[in-house]
């Protein structure tokens, strides 16, 4: 087995490596380890299309995307060996402790249950493995872990009215939400607006992958139509002021991921990334790494990143751990006073 060593907080001050977080925003198949990928196939009998050598590489940004579409195929090479319970199980299970090791202490991982069905692992199973993936983790690390079950914008619209019944039948076993991502230019949201009403009546917390490849509209809809209290990204609602102005005044909170936003041509660099402005407006913001093992990066990483390049002092960067917290699904008023506790600690 070779080892795997977890991202190094390169470039990140202790102070910010240390701080409790959290994490609202980071996908399984985006937090898959290379090696366990390598191992997984050979357990698996599937001949991977490079070599072992190759397979970090061929799942991280290479700088030669263009768009959302693009980033989102590293994502994908994951998937074929994510078609039954154990490996669903372990990459749940290692995705929260890698987390852990950054010292998130809250963590709502998301992933998408329908790429992993097959005839003989239905939804259902699917989902319950990655929840005692999370448990495990939870066990081991002291992590607190809740699941969003993500709907997939090219899925026809029925598989996800299905999915959404499915999610809420976990409701109170780990599944606390329920989200909308994939291909935003190419599958509008309306599409699935049924699939949300079920979430919705089944008491599940909205969160809509919106703004990121399309417009501040997009962001509208996935509020006022689909009822999310989280935007995915969100970052194109900078575009209209009416759209600001409604995220501040309905207290939305935006799930930033700085590095991932310039990945996928959702901003054009860092430093024109709008989040000082939705925070000088009043938007609620926290900060998620998106596809951490993608992106080659991870809440620390993205904290010392926006604190570096507009100045967020390290009380700014507490603040949003509160904020993000606050914003959680966490059904578990206890634990929820539990880990404010923390995070306002000095």
């Amino acid at each position: 087995m070779v080892e795997w060593v977890p991202f190094a907080a390169g470039a990140v001050p202790e102070a910010i490596a240390a701080l409790p977080k959290v994490n609202l925003h980071t996908h399984l198949e985006g937090s898959v380890r290379p090696t366990t990928v390598i191992e997984l196939a050979q357990a698996q009998g599937i001949r991977l299309p490079l070599p072992a050598g190759q397979v970090a590489a061929a799942m991280q940004v290479s700088g030669r995307e263009s768009s959302l579409a693009d980033y989102l195929e590293r994502v994908r090479f994951v998937q074929p060996v994510l078609k039954d319970a154990v490996a669903l199980r372990r990459v749940a299970r290692e995705a929260a402790e890698d987390q852990a090791h950054d010292h998130v202490r809250y963590l709502e991982l998301r992933a998408g249950p329908a790429i992993h069905v097959t005839r003989g692992l239905p939804v259902e199973d699917v989902i319950a493995a990655i929840l005692a993936g999370l448990a495990d983790a939870e066990a081991q690390t002291g992590i607190t872990c809740r699941f969003i079950v993500a709907a997939l914008r090219h899925d026809p619209p029925q598989v996800n009215v299905e999915l959404a019944h499915a999610a809420v039948a976990f409701r109170g076993r780990g599944v606390v939400g329920f989200d909308l991502a994939g291909d935003e230019a190419a599958y509008p949201a309306h599409l699935h607006r049924e699939a949300f009403a079920v979430a919705r009546a089944g008491g599940l917390g909205i969160t809509v992958h919106a703004g990121e490849a399309g417009g501040a509209d997009a962001v509208r809809y996935a509020v006022c139509e689909l009822g999310a209290t989280r935007i995915g990204h969100g970052v194109r609602a900078i575009d209209d002021p009416n759209t600001v102005r409604l995220l501040a005044e309905r207290r939305v909170t935006l799930e930033i991921c700085p590095t991932s936003n310039v990945h996928t041509h959702a901003v054009s660099s860092i430093t024109a990334h709008p989040l000082p402005h939705f925070l000088t407006q009043g938007v609620p913001v926290t900060i998620g790494d998106d596809d951490p093992v993608t992106s080659q990066t991870r809440v620390s990483q993205e904290l010392a990143l926006i604190g570096r390049e507009f100045g967020l002092p390290l009380e700014t960067l507490r603040a949003l751990q509160v904020m993000g917290l606050q914003a959680s699904f966490l059904e578990d008023e206890a634990r929820r006073a539990a880990l404010l506790a923390e995070m306002q600690a000095p």
